[in-house]
């Protein structure tokens, strides 16, 4: 009994942690004006079940291109266009896309296809910076559509 009882404490220790460290992922996203290079990996990463929240900027980067993502050569701390982040969220979540997409995949077919499927607003360019609400709400947007797949 005490034993159970204290496997459920720790357990419930960890998934506290974890929802920490989703949180602070997510606080920092949501107050950048311009979304990072970095910081997107991490949120993307994570938000698609390849990163651990607690991954730090380089591991995170390591072990995204093992996996064959095709990272922004941008350093970490550049704002990160709309097309860069629409490449991530198709790569990590395995999106289908149109022919330009599978003949050419790269930020800009990305972003077209995207902005297609009515995820990102015709307002947007795919070279503009990414605020960090808009990042989240996108991300929201092709979870709901396709769900994590990695």
């Amino acid at each position: 009994m005490k034993r159970a009882a204290l496997t459920a404490l720790a357990l419930l220790g960890t998934c506290v942690s974890l929802f920490a460290q989703y949180g602070a992922i997510l606080h920092t996203a949501a107050g950048e004006d311009r979304l990072t290079v970095g910081s997107s990996i991490l949120l993307v990463g994570a938000a698609a079940g390849s990163l651990r929240p607690e991954t730090g900027a380089a591991e995170a980067r390591s072990t995204l291109q093992k996996l064959g993502i095709r990272l922004p050569a941008a350093p970490d701390d550049s704002p990160i266009t709309y097309g860069g982040y629409a490449f991530l969220l198709a790569q990590l979540f395995d999106l289908p896309g149109s022919a330009a997409y599978v003949l050419i995949p790269g930020p800009l077919s990305a972003f077209d296809e995207l902005q297609s499927r009515g995820l990102i607003p015709y307002t947007e360019r795919s070279g503009h910076p990414v605020r960090g609400t808009d990042a989240l709400l996108l991300l929201r947007r092709v979870i709901e559509q396709r769900g994590p797949s990695r």
